[in-house]
């Protein structure tokens, strides 16, 4: 395939909207089902089926209390991937690399979830400050004074902070998704310890 035909994780993360770390963590962890290529500096190169792909993983995910261990649950199950990622046999280094990429994707979503948060603030100030603005004026006037154009104005304004509320909302929800299903894969799975009963 020719090299413009490849799409960087930069390119595939403004189209699928998501962080470009998001991109690059999808891509870790489903390696085997996204099939990535690489470029001679080692960064990762993806097909259009790729960016399908990891469009499939983001639907996934956004499905309630979807984690990206149970996304690799049921790749395994449609038969999409061959098994899930072996501890026991990763070295150390890459174990190393796996776990602060892992931590670092997380810090991103977590200071990106902040933001939203605080853009959901001034949302909702702005609108009891229009709610307000909008009971001084009609107890300032008779209502039948208040022409109906201004009237459908104000509400038109009230409408549109609601629905940009709404928005951060639904935002801010798949990110805390996202942050809860990369905090589920971040670590290798605990071993159990081992009981001994003594007579």
């Amino acid at each position: 395939m020719n090299q413009l035909a490849y799409i960087s994780t930069r390119e595939a993360a403004e189209r699928l909207q998501v962080h470009a770390r998001t991109i690059r963590k999808w891509i870790d962890t489903f390696e085997e089902y996204i099939c990535p290529e690489w470029n001679e500096r080692g960064h990762y190169l993806l097909t259009e089926e790729s960016l399908l792909r990891l469009a499939d993983i983001k639907e996934r995910l956004q499905e309630p209390n979807k984690s990206m261990r149970q996304v690799r649950e049921d790749l395994f199950r449609e038969g999409k991937i061959a098994k899930d990622h072996d501890w026991n046999q990763m070295n150390p280094e890459k174990t190393f690399r796996y776990i602060s990429d892992n931590m670092e994707n997380m810090i991103d979503m977590v200071d990106e979830l902040f933001t939203r948060i605080e853009r959901m603030e001034g949302h909702l100030f702005t609108l009891f400050d229009a709610m307000e603005s909008m009971e001084q004026q009609l107890a300032a006037v008779s209502y039948e004074s208040i022409p109906a154009s201004e009237i459908h104005k104000m509400f038109d304004d009230i409408r549109k902070k609601q629905d940009q509320l709404k928005m951060e909302l639904r935002n801010a929800n798949f990110t805390q998704r996202l942050i809860s299903a990369t905090r589920e894969t971040s670590l290798p799975p605990r071993k159990k310890k081992k009981s001994f009963l003594f007579f």
